[in-house]
């Protein structure tokens, strides 16, 4: 009985602090950002890193992260051990790399490491270290802003922000689209049920996708 109630917290503790948006897989990731023109973030972790243990059940588990990395982030978390290959471009060409050899491209020491990408796919910067909510949250408001591009991270630090998102209508193909609504667990075709605003909404109706941009959808999906 003991063991069983001790699996029950376990499994409990697994429900209440796993974000429902994370990932494992990197080319995953890396398409679906592509597609729901989102920047990607990629957490280098280890099966005994206590310090990734920490972050998924603190970092993310808090709201306002949660709520961020709905909004306009593909997260996904990998392991040395993943099997099957990565796919990332080098000098215009796209090369496989094993997940072992991946850490080593990407010159992972330690984990957890984070590496942040742009919508459009490319390494814009990486973050090695165990990150509490209250710096992750300016570093994904810094990054969703692009505030990179004219200020430093240590003035906007200072600035006061409420940003969680920038929404996007965004017309896709129809294999992209049931890629996405296969691959993405925040991702739901629209029928109507109640409406959640960083749910992935996905419609073949264009009328129907604008509706739900303009009742605050992050990302609607449209079948062009």
């Amino acid at each position: 009985m003991r063991r069983i109630l001790v699996l029950l917290v376990l499994l409990f503790a697994v429900a209440v602090f796993s974000y429902v948006g994370m990932l494992d897989d990197f080319d995953t990731a890396m398409r679906l950002a592509s597609i729901e023109k989102k920047e990607a973030i990629i957490m280098f972790s280890d099966k005994n890193c206590s310090y990734c243990v920490k972050f998924e059940k603190e970092t993310l588990a808090d709201r306002n992260v949660q709520e961020i990395l709905k909004a306009g982030f593909v997260f996904a978390q990998i392991y040395k051990s993943n099997p099957g290959k990565a796919t990332f471009p080098v000098q215009g060409d796209s090369k496989e790399y094993s997940y072992s050899d991946l850490y080593t491209a990407f010159g992972v020491r330690g984990t957890p490491t984070f590496w942040f990408y742009t919508i459009d796919g490319a390494p814009l910067t990486q973050l090695p270290g165990y990150v509490p909510a209250s710096d992750f949250i300016p570093i994904l408001r810094f990054i969703g802003e692009k505030a990179y591009e004219t200020v430093k991270f240590d003035d906007y630090r200072k600035m006061p922000s409420k940003y969680i998102g920038t929404a996007a209508l965004v017309k896709v193909n129809e294999e992209d689209y049931g890629f996405v609504l296969a691959k993405d667990p925040l991702a739901r075709e629209y029928n109507g049920e109640e409406f959640d605003p960083f749910t992935v909404w996905l419609t073949k109706d264009l009328a129907t996708g604008q509706q739900l941009f303009e009742r605050g959808a992050f990302r609607v999906l449209v079948l062009n």
